[in-house]
Order: structure tokens, then sequence, then C-alpha cells
């Protein structure tokens, strides 16, 4: 149940930490070491394959001295807006300093199924070590069902893929197999009669998911104002206003931007000179090097797939898409001319025919598909940091990496003393990453917000 507030962003917290499942008291029996704790921040991302906490401590009580930087943390937030525990191994205590009687330091925490998947292995032939050839269906043995692996108890959230995956696990750990899979998966959906990939794996406050950029996008476009449904994974879309704080608001600034920062704005040299936008995509068989297909194209004389960004937008999802365009499209003539412009050249190794027999009949196709999707990959990603904010706001924990959320910012001019709303910059972004920092009773969560495209 939440707590009543008088301010946006309180919070009441209570952390317990455990050793071999039991839980350390003091003398007196206490077992909340919150006292101990002068600040708390809460990490997650689209790239990270797990939450991460820092545990910033001022310990004049000795307690350093119980503590074996190997302990279980359960981390109990009420919140205004949601409730939610955290459950973190400790890793590494660092940056230790003693002041007078006093010791401060940090402790950095990652969730327990990262620690699983650090300590065991995955050997042999997918076709023999796995169930199935799916991707899909590898990710939810590696995460969940296969009591060989991490076992993990949260729920998972993937998006099923159409290619089969036969491959060498050559002593790799679960997560390097799931990183594997999400290079080479491709999604049902075809927009254009395009392959698409992209996929990415990683941890929220919801649990793990599996799902590509194009499906993120998709989904981030039907969320709702309708409460979060933690079964199947669809949240709640909140939208935050950027205006000024009022004073003794009893809460009503509770979906009020604090802070607006514009994070690497559009460096068109560095993605012209890195091919964001155009290039080749080559592929060679490391055993068979003269026998390797590079691709479709012929524009080289290699035979490399040529792609560019111009071509291949119409077969991307995008965010408000019947509303929006690439925003490439609006630089000025001189630099859309040479946008799509192959500057650069991008080269993967491929899969030996011997170990990968798919497309037996004919054997160039699955060469073919892997270099294509390698530029689709990096066009997907690349695109998707078209549009970067960085907002921080009072804590709110039902959001999470790789939802949405909608964002009004005011525009820096008015037309007839009324202040317009800043179109380019405001609408629905995908939350690429979450740090909720808390400190005493208050927290706040900074956002990293991302969007591909813009309003016509």
């Amino acid at each position: 149940m939440t707590i009543r507030r008088s301010e946006s962003g309180d919070v009441e917290v209570k952390v317990n930490v455990f050793r071999d499942g039991n839980k350390l008291q003091s003398s007196d029996g206490s077992d909340d070491i919150y006292d101990f704790i002068t600040g708390i921040e809460i990490y997650e991302s689209i790239t990270s394959s797990t939450i991460e906490v820092k545990l910033l401590f001022n310990d004049g009580s000795g307690f350093i001295g119980a503590l074996t930087g190997s302990e279980l943390f359960r981390i109990q937030i009420r919140g205004t807006v949601m409730d939610r525990n955290y459950y973190v191994r400790a890793y590494d205590i660092e940056a230790r300093t003693r002041l007078d009687t006093a010791d401060s330091f940090i402790v950095n925490c990652a969730s327990d199924e990262f620690f699983q998947n650090e300590i065991t292995n995955v050997f042999g032939n997918s076709q023999v070590v796995f169930n199935s050839t799916s991707s899909s269906d590898i990710v939810k043995q590696l995460l969940k069902t296969d009591q060989r692996y991490i076992r993990s108890k949260k729920k998972i959230y993937i998006e099923e893929s159409t290619n089969k995956q036969q491959f060498i696990a050559t002593n790799w750990r679960p997560y390097d197999c799931i990183y594997w899979l999400a290079q080479r998966s491709t999604r049902k959906a075809r927009k254009g009669g395009t392959l698409q990939n992209g996929f990415l794996f990683w941890e929220n406050g919801l649990g793990y998911s599996f799902k590509s950029i194009d499906k993120i996008i998709d989904n981030v476009n039907n969320q709702s104002e309708s409460k979060t449904n933690f079964t199947t994974g669809d949240t709640k879309l909140y939208t935050y206003v950027y205006s000024t704080k009022s004073s003794g608001s009893d809460g009503s600034d509770q979906f009020k931007i604090e802070t607006v920062v514009f994070p690497e704005e559009r460096d068109f040299l560095t993605g012209l000179r890195n091919g964001a936008w155009a290039g080749f995509s080559m592929g060679f068989d490391p055993v068979t090097v003269t026998q390797s297909k590079m691709g479709l194209s012929t524009d080289m004389s290699v035979d490399a797939y040529r792609y560019g960004i111009s071509a291949m937008w119409p077969k991307m999802s995008h965010l408000n898409e019947s509303k929006s365009v690439n925003p490439l499209s609006q630089l000025d003539s001189t630099i859309k001319n040479i946008v799509d412009y192959p500057r650069r050249t991008r080269y993967t190794a491929l899969s030996n025919q011997i170990f990968d027999p798919k497309f037996v009949d004919n054997p160039q196709k699955n060469y073919e598909e892997l270099v294509e999707l390698q530029a689709y990959q990096w066009m997907r990603i690349e695109s998707l940091k078209n549009i970067k904010l960085m907002i921080k706001f009072p804590g709110n924990l039902d959001l999470y990496a790789g939802s949405g959320m909608n964002v009004v910012l005011p525009a820096t001019y008015k037309r007839n003393s009324t202040t317009d709303v800043d179109r380019k910059y405001s609408g629905r972004y995908v939350i690429g990453g979450l740090t909720h920092k808390i400190v005493g009773t208050t927290m706040n969560t900074q956002a990293l917000l991302l969007k591909d495209s813009i309003p016509r």
C-alpha cells in the first residue's frame, strides 16, 4: 500500500541484510539498517542484463565489520505511486574513508541471477543441450525452466522469433548464449517484407525482457493509462509536464519535470564517419573465405550489401508513426544528399556451414540474411538515438526501462502571449534507462528518454 504523501517523492524505506538465508540483527534485535545508509541508487537500462544498486553508508558503529561483501540485501520501498521490494546481492565495497570515528563507504549490488550467471556454463551443440532450436524457447530454458542454469523466479517477457538457432556453445555463460541469440533472432513481423531483428536483453522492475527494438516501439505506441499489468508486462503510460514547481502542493507536483537536459545532440560528422545511416555490410566465413558470399548488392566488386536509412526507414516501426517523420529528412540539403552515401564498411564473421547446416540447398541464403540483418540492427539502434532527453522528476517506481512515457515540454517562444508546446521534443519516448535516487525520505527519478522520429 502506498504512503500518504505530504510532498511529491516521499518514500518510506526499510533495508534488511541476509546471510545464508538468515536475517542479520543487532544485539537489541533490530534488523533495519537504513539508519546507517545516507543514500540509495537503483539503476536499470535496456542495455543491462541486471538491476544495479549502490548503497551509500555512513557507519559509526562498526557495522562494516559484520559485512563480507557478499550479503543479500532486501530494500523495501513504500512510494507515493507504487511500492516495490528489491533483492540484490553485494559484490563490492569501495570508496571507504574514515572521518573521526565514522566510516563512509559504498556497497555495490546486483541481482542474484547475475551471480548465478557467473558460475554457470553452457557447453555443447544447441540441438543436444536445449529442448528446442527456437530463440524464445532457449531463452526461457536458460532463465527459468532448466534447473541447470539461472532458475530465476522473476517474470520473463519474451518476443517470439521466427528463425531456428543451431550453434555450439563453447563453455559460454547463459547470458552469453542469450546475447548470441539476440544478434541473430528475427521478428515474426515483416514490415515491408523485410526481416527485422535488433533484439535486446535486459532486466527492469518487472523482470527480464527479450524483445526487439521494433517491438518495444510498437508497445509504447499502444500504451494506455490503464494500470500496469504484471502478467502481460503492459505498463501504464504516465505523462510528465515541465513547468514551474508550485509550493505547498501536497503532492500535486508528482508528475512535473524538475530538470531537462538534452544530451549528445546529433553530431552529423561522427554519424557520417561511423556509417550510422549508410554503408556496406560484409561477411566472411573464417574457414572458407573464398567461398563466402558477402551479400546481394553489386555496388562493390566483392558484392557487399549496401544499406541506407532512407530506404530502410519505411520498413521500421516508429513512435507516433502516422504523424512523424525521419529527422534526417529535414536536414540541410547539402547534408541530406550525403546521408545515404556509404562511408563505412562493417564486417561480421559468419557461421561456417559445417556447423550451421541451414539452407542446405542454398547455403548462400544464410550468409545473405546474416549480412543484411547486421546492417538493419545497426541502423535500428542508431535511429532510436535520434532524439534524447534526460529528465528528473519526483520518484516513480511504476516506470520501467523498455516501456514508454509521454512528455510535454513548453516551447521557448510565445505566440500571442501564449506559450506553445515544443512539438519536436514533446510526445512519447522509449525509456532507455532509469535511476531512482533516495536520500532520507525523498526519492527522485532520473530517466534517459529515446525517440527515433519527430512530428511532420
